[in-house]
């Protein structure tokens, strides 16, 4: 199973963000989960993503931003 705990914290996988930075690091956008991830590396600031799975949380991250900044379907709307 992918969850891990931790001083009574859960690592839930499906929580977990990701995006491209320098290179072919990956940069975690869930630092919260980071802290439990035995696959994250401390690095400044933030986590690197070492997971096996990083791609596909890339993937997932891109699929939800494309959701929020899409704009609204205005063929439905009503212009009386």
């Amino acid at each position: 199973m992918e969850n891990e705990t931790h001083a009574g914290k859960v690592f839930e996988i499906e929580k977990c963000r990701a995006k491209n930075g320098a290179g072919d690091l990956v940069n975690c956008l869930a630092p919260e989960q980071a802290q439990l991830c035995r696959n994250s590396l401390p690095f400044g600031y933030g986590y690197f993503c070492k997971h096996p799975r990083r791609k596909e949380f890339i993937e997932i991250t891109e699929k939800l931003r494309s959701k929020l900044i899409s704009p609204p379907d205005v063929s439905q709307s009503d212009n009386q």
